[in-house]
């Protein structure tokens, strides 16, 4: 268990919950119990991507396309139409580097913020911490 200070950073910056692996772990936790994941797995899947080595990129860009962003893709994030669009032009732009994501990336990190996030702060997991 982290201590309490440590918990009381990630409520002032959604960047230091998860950059903390056991404050992710909790925020995950937490989405899971409301069936509200997907966000935070696509956010995840484009970290890892960015780490991705070059001659993988385009077969894993393709993959978290058809996993989060196409229409009714599994697990399919809320973006709009033009966010989908220009991440789609992205991938197929036939090398497909570490930024193909990052307009999807922001608007669901956006959106985490304003909704999940803050619930996740008034929670019992986070307050009991």
């Amino acid at each position: 268990r982290p201590l309490p200070e440590e918990a009381k950073k990630w409520s002032e910056c959604f960047t230091t919950l998860m950059t903390s692996k056991y404050g992710s772990s909790l925020y995950r936790a937490f989405l899971l119990r409301e069936y509200s994941n997907e966000n935070l797995e696509f956010w995840l899947a484009v970290e890892y991507y960015r780490n991705t080595k070059p001659k993988k990129m385009a077969a894993k860009a393709q993959q978290i396309y058809k996993d989060f962003v196409a229409v009714q893709a599994p697990k399919e994030v809320n973006l709009d139409a033009e966010t989908r669009l220009v991440t789609l032009t992205n991938i197929q732009s036939g090398n497909p580097d570490e930024h193909v994501f990052d307009r999807a990336q922001r608007r669901i990190q956006h959106m985490m913020e304003r909704d999940s996030y803050l619930r996740f702060l008034q929670s019992g997991l986070f307050l009991e911490l």
